[in-house]
Parts: C-alpha cells; structure tokens; sequence
C-alpha cells in the first residue's frame, strides 16, 4: 500500500511539473507521462480539489466541437519576487509560479549608500512593485535577493571586491530579508544568478557543461557542471577577477588607456566608435577582447565546457569584439569551446532568481513526495518551504 501511495505522490508532482511548465489537457498529460487517461484524470481531480489547479474549457486554439478542458496553475495562487541589488541599481521581478512575468521595477542607488539605505530602497521598490499587482509583502512564496560578490549557505555576504556599498561585506541578508517578508528567502550572488538565468531561459538551456561571463561594470564568471551552477564552499565559485593577472577586476576602466581620448568615452561610445572604423577605438576594443579572454580561457581550461556564454553589459557590443575574442580564446585553448553572446538583457540576474526559485520548490514538493504520507497542498507547502530555505 505505502508503494502505490508513493507511486500516486510521484504521480501528481509529474503533472504539477507539466502543467507548471505549460497548460495541459487530460490528452496532453496522458500522452507526456505515459499514464492512463483514468489516472491522470484522478491526479489532476486530487491536485484541483488541493488547490493546485484549476481546469478551463478556454483552448488556445479552438477547434470544431467542444474544447478539451485545460488544466492550469492559477495565476492568484502565489508568487516569486526577485530582487537584483548592485553598487548602482536595484532591478526587481515579480511573477506566478509558473514564471510568468507580473512586473517589473527598477531604481537607482548611489555606490556610497550605506547598507541600510540600500536595502530601504530595495524594500521600496518591492513594496511598489507587489502593490502594482494588488499583493502585498505577505505574498511571494519566495524572495530571491541577488547581491555581488561570495555569498555565504547562511545567506551572509563574504566578500565584494568592488568599490562602494559601504557595510555590505559581513551583512546577513537572509536575515533582514527574512524579517520583512513571509517568504522563503534565497540569497545567491549576481555572477551564479545570471548563469541561472542562462541555464533556464537563455544559451545555455538544455547544456550541461558551460561557462559563463558577466561582464558588467566588473567581470566575474561562473561555471555550469553537470547542468547545475556550481558555487563552491563559500559561494565564490569563479570569481577568478581577483587574479591581477587577468586584468578582469578593473577591466572595463582600464582598457584603451593608450590610445582613447580624455575624457574618457563611455563604454557604449566606445562600441559605437569601433563600429565606425575608428582607429583608436578598435585598438582598445581588440585590447578589450584579449583581456576577457585571458579569464575565459582560465575558467574554460577548469573544467572543458561545451559553451562559452558572454553576458552583462558589455554584451551588446559583441559585434565589435566577438572575432578577437575568439580567436584569443583560441589561441590559449588547445580544444576551445564554442562561443555564444546572451539573449538575455539587463533582467537576467533578476530573471535568475525566479529560475532559482522555482527549482527550490521542485525540490521542496520532490522530498515531501518522499517523505510525507499525501501530496501537500499549497498552504502546506509554503511551510515547507520556509523550513527548507
């Protein structure tokens, strides 16, 4: 008897995952899962009367006849707030469950805000962007806050080896963040979120073994092994920017310094500039591209991944220093891997924590299918996952 409970709570977590991922029919259930039409119509009975689903005869496309009834996860049934803190922004996400975007927010903040100031604002903006969704700090089901530099298992900031953010580095996040919501609270550093991103929505989807690039206002990396970001011991997994050798940790200030005029142009207008063909600004460019490839081929040459991911700010300018790029790359990689630009824009690190998220609660409803005697239901749920985090 304890087996076939546990073959029907494994059951309902495969169709809550199907239908989490993309509306579903009975047909459409049955056929992805393997199972009977009677037993996935009992799962998906049991998962509505919890409050799981909700069942609508609304089809995306209308046939002739009668349309099938659509299983879905209501939109009102919860949410995950994503807040992505920096030296100079604060960008936040909201969205349901399934990731589907409610809104979106953004501020600025000044590096010499101190760590109070900054989490106001991050409260600040929390509280509009939730109110513009009628929902209040009672509602995510999980907060994921994104902050630079190592993060600590605990939630607590280890190190940030850039410039400002006075009383950031020893500051518990978890914690302050902890106290303002009744929420799970996740904290991970901005580097791993964006590889999140990109391992969910973005070039790396689908891959198992790939390396990624933030190169923003500073340049880290992180890497993707066995189709799972790795963050090392202290959550400082591929900060390899504090090796001077590699130039990474000033990378974006430095470069061109030879040859650029003063003062010195914004990185955009350098872009723009090499695509004009002028002289100094390719100089600088191609110095550009060779010391980002130095840390890529070091974090490449670690652990040999299929694909090299360059995301951040500096990604819209890839038309100008991609070539170089590659061929440095090339050049100090006996067996390079291939190379691809992020889709992903300037939510990415935010986007990252939904991503986050979500896998925090597959794995909170995969160890109550293990160990609890029924499928649990929303509100239980959400216990569990405060418990967990």
């Amino acid at each position: 008897m304890g087996s076939r409970s546990l073959l029907r709570r494994m059951n309902s977590l495969g169709v809550l995952r199907a239908v989490i991922a993309q509306p579903q029919t009975l047909r459409g259930l049955a056929s992805a899962s393997g199972l009977s039409r009677t037993a996935v119509d009992a799962v998906a009975s049991d998962l509505t009367a919890l409050g799981w689903l909700a069942a609508s005869d609304e089809a995306p496309v209308r046939g002739v006849g009668r349309p099938a009834m659509t299983y879905g996860v209501p939109r009102e049934l919860g949410s995950f707030l994503s807040i992505d803190i920096g030296a100079n922004h604060i960008f936040g996400v909201l969205t349901d469950l399934t990731g589907a975007v409610l809104g979106e927010a953004t501020a600025r903040v000044a590096e010499a805000d101190d760590a109070d100031e900054r989490i106001a604002a991050a409260l600040g903006l929390s509280d509009r962007l939730l109110g513009e969704a009628d929902l209040d700090r009672d509602s995510p089901w999980i907060v994921t806050i994104g902050s630079p530099g190592a993060i600590g298992a605990d939630g607590r900031v280890l190190h940030f080896g850039g410039t400002g953010m006075p009383g950031w580095v020893g500051l518990d996040l978890r914690a302050r963040f902890a106290a303002e919501f009744r929420s799970a609270v996740l904290v991970e550093g901005d580097v791993p979120l964006g590889a999140h991103a990109e391992l969910a929505y973005g070039a790396a989807r689908g891959l198992d073994d790939v390396v990624y690039v933030l190169c923003g206002r500073r340049t880290s990396g992180a890497s993707i092994v066995g189709g799972r970001v790795h963050r090392g011991v202290h959550g400082a997994a591929g900060i390899v920017g504090e090796i001077p050798e590699l130039k990474w940790a000033d990378l974006n200030e430095r470069y061109g310094q030879e040859v650029l005029a003063t003062p010195r142009p914004t990185r955009e207008q350098i872009f723009e500039l090499a695509r004009s063909g002028d002289p100094a600004a390719l100089a600088a460019v191609d110095e550009f591209a060779d010391d980002l490839a130095q840390g890529a081929a070091a974090m490449a040459l670690a652990i040999d991944p299929e694909l090299l991911v360059i995301g951040g700010g500096s990604a819209p300018g890839s038309d100008v220093f991609l070539t170089r790029f590659v061929r440095t790359l090339g050049e100090i990689c006996p067996i390079p891997p291939e190379v691809a630009v992020s889709p992903l824009g300037s939510e990415a690190v935010a986007m990252g924590g939904i991503s986050l998220a979500a896998r925090h609660l597959d794995a909170v409803l995969d160890g109550a299918v293990r160990d609890l005697p029924s499928f649990p239901g929303p509100e239980e749920t959400r216990s569990l996952l405060s418990t967990a985090a």
